[in-house]
């Protein structure tokens, strides 16, 4: 009888590339290296990786400017609320050879719309020192009266800890006085009014050179379930990014600044705190060589995105826009949707989203106007009736996605009247000068389908019907397909494929 050993069986041995699968008592070892880029510009960078142990998921890209975006002492600039330093990525790839894994075009709309399922309680206590994201809303109770500052008008404190008029921007710093002098961040005393305005952190200003950082993962959704094996790979992985464009003029699309004030010019990136913070993920070697030869022809099933951007007439959209987005011959599990209105972007800085938005049509007095929205694939419709009651559109978001999307009413379609424009008064919700019915409401209308029933989409693609009333001016509609894709591994060459 032969008894000889030989070896463990491909069963045996824990899949080290998948995220969660490995028993705790694994010894592993994490080596960190810090990687500048072997491009970097205004324009674009790049960071070659080592073909080193397994690369984890939740390494990170920093970025940080130069502080040169400053405006004076009544003004501050900081990255978007809703995204933070995402603004900066225009597109990201991630490569092999010559072979594209995953690539996002716009993705910081595309951000814009993935921080919506963030918990505000990450958002607030992680994302605001992480990314540079703050926007997390809370409603303001009815502050105390000016008369309250007399003594023979105690009697009248109309201060109120269950009354609220309005929602502002909670990112935890609080303003008792108007103004940004030298009494900006003075403690709240009785002889004041309190205002519930509020301000960026110093920290978060751009002129004090906040370096922030992005998750691997959140770049590129191949990472989100699988770590690159890189010591089984062959071939150079390397990661692409397009920078968005740095604006002549006084406006900016990566950062927004302090209402009514203007940048004497627009950002620049910091070429020294641009890196990658690579973590490679080594276990016991004889774990790691079994791994290898058990697995010399791995397959990855992943999800990638299409993209469709167009520019929309108001008629278009009111007369009812039919729009191809394509996706014929793949598998595609979802498509959502995000409409931005083009006249934000006269004063794109001069909001606290800056043109990451997804606009629903506006609001006249107390009409809410309406969208009617479905999806036709496969010679079907996915709706048997066209939807338009908003919070049906609500609904598909979280149905499309199977996660809770956290949008206050007034940011998705402007209902509730609780973002108001009422500044420096009593239920005001001003934040660095910008109120929330100006730059707040209606600023998340995102709408989103699941296409559930297993299909391949046929020649003729994905139809997308949207019409909406009482929208004013042209719009940019962006959409995203997620598309199924496989990619396998074999003797150290990789190849992607759609599913």
């Amino acid at each position: 009888m032969d008894t000889t050993d030989s070896g463990p069986s491909a069963t045996q041995i824990p899949d080290l590339v998948r995220i969660g699968s490995v028993a705790t008592d694994t010894a592993i070892n994490v080596q960190t290296d810090i990687l500048d880029p072997v491009i970097f510009s205004e324009r674009e960078a790049r960071f070659i990786l080592d073909n080193k142990g397994i690369l984890h998921s939740n390494s990170r890209i920093t970025f940080s400017t130069e502080g040169d975006a400053y405006a004076g002492e009544d003004g501050r600039a900081f990255f978007p609320a809703h995204i933070g330093v995402h603004s900066l990525i225009q597109r990201c790839a991630l490569r092999v050879g010559t072979k594209t894994i995953c690539e996002i075009e716009d993705y910081n709309h595309f951000s814009a719309y993935e921080t919506t399922f963030l918990p505000p309680d990450a958002i607030k206590e992680r994302e605001s020192v992480m990314s540079g994201r703050f926007l997390t809303t809370a409603p303001v109770l009815q502050n105390r009266s000016a008369s309250f500052v007399q003594a023979s008008n105690t009697a009248s404190n109309t201060e109120s800890l269950t009354e609220a008029k309005s929602i502002q921007i909670d990112n935890g710093t609080g303003v008792s006085l108007a103004g940004v002098g030298p009494d900006f961040w003075d403690p709240i005393t009785r002889t004041e009014e309190v205002l519930p305005s509020r301000a960026v952190f110093d920290f978060q200003v751009e002129k004090n050179k906040p370096t922030y950082s992005i998750l691997l993962a959140d770049l590129f959704p191949f990472l989100k379930t699988n770590q690159l094996p890189l010591y089984m790979m062959s071939e150079q992985v390397s990661i692409h990014l397009t920078f968005t464009d740095k604006r002549v003029g006084t406006t900016s699309e990566r950062v927004c600044i302090t209402n009514a004030v203007d940048l004497a010019k627009d950002v620049t990136l910091s070429r020294n705190n641009c890196q990658m913070i690579a973590d490679y993920v080594f276990y016991p070697q004889d774990m790691m060589e079994q791994y290898r030869q058990a697995n010399s022809d791995m397959t990855f099933t992943y999800v990638d995105y299409h993209f469709v951007k167009r520019t929309i007439s108001a008629a278009q959209y009111a007369n009812g826009l039919i729009q191809n987005l394509g996706g014929a011959g793949r598998i595609v599990n979802k498509v959502f949707v995000g409409s931005a209105g083009n006249s934000a972007e006269v004063g794109r800085d001069q909001s606290l989203l800056n043109v990451y938005q997804a606009n629903g049509p506006d609001i006249s007095g107390t009409t809410t106007n309406k969208v009617t929205t479905n999806i036709k694939y496969n010679d079907n419709f996915l709706y048997p009736i066209d939807v338009s009651n908003d919070a049906r559109h609500y609904h598909n978001v979280f149905m499309t996605e199977g996660r809770v999307p956290y949008i206050a009413r007034d940011l998705y379609r402007g209902e509730g009247e609780l973002a108001t424009n009422h500044i420096n008064t009593p239920g005001s919700c001003d934040f660095e000068d910008h109120n929330a019915l100006d730059t707040l409401q209606e600023t998340q209308f995102w709408t989103a389908y699941r296409l559930n029933r297993g299909e391949r989409v046929n020649s003729r693609g994905i139809e997308l019907y949207d019409t909406r009333s009482g929208v004013v001016g042209s719009s940019t509609m962006r959409a995203w397909l997620q598309v199924m894709r496989v990619a396998s591994l074999k003797d150290g060459m990789f190849e992607m494929s759609y599913a």
